[in-house]
């Protein structure tokens, strides 16, 4: 493909203006050429903020042939249908995270992408910032990693979420989707080098404004016997987003701050090789404009986008299995 990718963007809440903000990165490569939401005054002031045109609903867009992708930026339980049919009506799809509700939703999407031979990618922005990519590629550096721990622990309550977020159907289960899909993804991203063979997680509920757990604890134990643990919860004022990687050599360890600030799900990086400060600041370009590009370029070069619907389904698979275990009390093992 040598003309620019033209793409939709669905659901215009908090998250969509950074991906907006991403397109608009890249002007040689795509463009933004549409923007649809069922509330037609949201639309219609996005449309002529941006100069594009509008509608107000996804049927209209999908029959609209000049749409090459769209960006899926709805609740979590409208994800696997709107992806369905937009893959039917030959649209690519990045779908924002969590990719779905369930492991069997995931399936019918990476299905449908696959017989209609389009690209589904999940928005698993966390990989795209430079310093995480930087973390990655440092792992060489500090022998096989044996332990790691993932935090991210933040503050929502009713007058700062989005309405949905109050519904455990809608949301998939609070937490454990909302947060644990960053941190899972990033866990297995960093450990590619070993398969994940069991789950154990406690959970609790502490505002009620929220059906669904709200502080989370997770570990996930490795073939090789390693583990990472993943700490989250949206109860924390002072939020604090970090990751420490321990190897037989030495540790890779990473915070951010401000990713509620500004464009949401951008941050600024502070990154530590074995103890040394090797990155600070922000990410430029910005992750989510990074993570558009994997994006775009995946579609003009005929290529599976990184993370790929189908890689996904194994964070999914996890998140079922950290649900069941917390509801069991037990360790679940993956492959029961």
């Amino acid at each position: 493909m040598t003309d620019k990718v033209r793409i939709a963007v669905l659901g215009l809440g908090r998250i969509s203006r950074t991906h907006i903000d991403a397109i608009k990165h890249w002007p040689d490569l795509c463009e933004l050429y549409a923007v649809v939401d069922v509330q037609e005054h949201l639309a219609k002031s996005f449309s002529e903020e941006f100069g594009v045109r509008y509608y107000t609903s996804v049927d209209e867009a999908f029959a609209d042939p000049n749409i090459d992708a769209v960006v899926v930026c709805l609740p979590h339980h409208l994800h696997k249908d709107i992806t369905v049919k937009a893959c039917n009506a030959g649209k690519h799809v990045l779908v924002e995270k969590v990719m779905a509700n369930s492991v069997a939703e995931g399936e019918a999407m990476v299905q449908a992408a696959e017989a209609n031979g389009v690209n589904l990618m999940v928005a698993q922005s966390r990989r795209f910032f430079t310093a995480t990519r930087e973390a990655w590629n440092q792992r060489k550096n500090i022998g096989k990693i044996t332990n790691m721990l993932y935090t991210f622990v933040c503050y929502f309550d009713a007058n700062i979420a989005p309405v949905w977020w109050r519904k455990k159907e809608y949301t998939g289960g609070l937490v454990y989707p909302m947060l644990g899909s960053h941190s899972i993804d990033f866990t297995l991203w960093m450990l590619d080098d070993r398969r994940p063979v069991s789950v154990y997680a406690q959970g609790s509920s502490s505002n009620p404004d929220f059906e669904g757990d709200d502080d989370v604890t997770l570990i996930i134990g490795f073939d090789d016997g390693t583990h990472a643990t993943n700490y989250l919860s949206i109860n924390n004022r002072y939020p604090r987003h970090e990751a420490l990687m321990i190897g037989k050599d030495g540790t890779i360890y990473f915070s951010q701050t401000g990713d509620h600030i500004g464009l949401i799900g951008t941050a600024d990086t502070d990154l530590y090789i074995n103890g040394k400060l090797v990155m600070s600041g922000e990410s430029k370009p910005h992750n989510f404009a990074l993570q558009m590009k994997e994006f775009v370029d995946s579609i003009r070069e005929k290529r599976q986008p990184s993370p790929s619907g189908r890689e996904i389904l194994l964070q999914l698979k996890i998140i079922e299995a950290a649900q069941r275990s917390a509801e069991e009390k037990r360790v679940v093992m993956l492959d029961e």
